[in-house]
């Protein structure tokens, strides 16, 4: 009787560790313990040192790690970037074909390249932090409802940042690799067009119009919720002019809403905002940068003739 009370036993400890992305979609995750949300995987390949492939639940899946942004190495049109080798050598190292590994989702489960939004545990460690630890990675794409870990990745960054290693070596890195690593906007040739950052960003807040003469720009917000914009702004790269979006300002579910500059004559309209009675665009050229609240630059449109 002893041995198949123990024999029980060790099958409902079994049974409370299984847990798939059927259960993650039908759970409260807030009410369920940090190891029963774990996913067990296995490594197939390394994408770069935030895109990881494995094989999870009988198929290949493609992981892009939540709100960490590695430099680039493998996107076609951007150039390798600072530490961006490192960060993919780090995580080829730490994910070995074939290495067990525990998969994390957050609340959102997918993005719109249909890859799994998650965090990815190793040998009890976190590896979207451990990026963070080394300077490997900065905080980004910090979009709720996925933003778990956000305050301890924050912590986390600004001691790595405070150490002066990896990225942080390189001052103002933020700054110098906007776009995730694009050119700066004083490397940018005549006639040369600004690659748009939504190749590789997950932001619903993009910009959709950008009309130098008129003097206007339209931004539209593709998610299923409102977004509030209080810290956000958008810039005109030419004359280096911002315009801060007001607090609490919202941007409702599927609306689109204009920026106005010049001329106030026009007719308002209630989802319009305005700048200033100053012309803000260059007719010639004038890109124009939206810039979330923890100043990344999640969009770009125009080009500089």
């Amino acid at each position: 009787m002893r041995i198949l009370y123990i024999l029980l036993l060790i099958f409902l400890v079994g049974c409370s560790n299984t847990y798939t992305l059927e259960n993650q979609q039908n759970e409260n995750t807030n009410d369920i313990e940090i190891q029963q949300q774990l996913i067990n995987a296995t490594i197939t390949n390394v994408v770069d040192g935030d895109t990881i492939k494995v094989k999870l639940e009988g198929k290949e899946e493609t992981i892009r790690l939540l709100l960490v942004d590695t430099p680039e190495t493998v996107h076609p049109n951007k150039p390798i970037q600072p530490f961006g080798p490192e960060a993919s050598q780090f995580a080829k190292d730490t994910f070995p074909k074939g290495k067990k590994v525990q998969v994390e989702i957050d609340v959102s489960k997918r993005d719109k390249y249909d890859r799994l939004l998650a965090y990815l545990w190793v040998d009890g460690r976190m590896f979207n932090e451990m990026l963070l630890e080394k300077g490997l990675a900065r905080v980004a794409y910090i979009y709720p409802p996925n933003v778990k870990y956000v305050d301890q990745f924050q912590e986390t960054q600004e001691e790595a940042r405070q150490e002066g290693i990896g990225i942080w070596s390189i001052e103002d890195y933020v700054k110098v690799a906007w776009l995730d690593g694009d050119v700066t906007f004083n490397e940018v040739t005549e006639n040369e067009s600004i690659d748009p950052v939504t190749t590789e960003n997950n932001s619903p807040i993009q910009i959709t119009e950008l009309n130098l003469e008129e003097e206007y720009i339209t931004i539209m917000n593709n998610d299923i919720t409102d977004m509030d914009m209080t810290g956000w702004s958008v810039l005109s790269v030419q004359g280096d002019q911002r315009f801060d979006f007001p607090d609490s300002y919202t941007i409702k579910a599927g609306e689109a809403i204009t920026i106005w500059s010049g001329d106030f004559s026009r007719g308002i309209w209630s989802v319009d905002l305005y700048w200033t009675e100053q012309n803000i665009w260059n007719n010639n050229g004038d890109p124009a940068q939206l810039i979330n609240a923890d100043n990344v630059i999640v969009d770009i449109e125009g080009k500089i003739n």
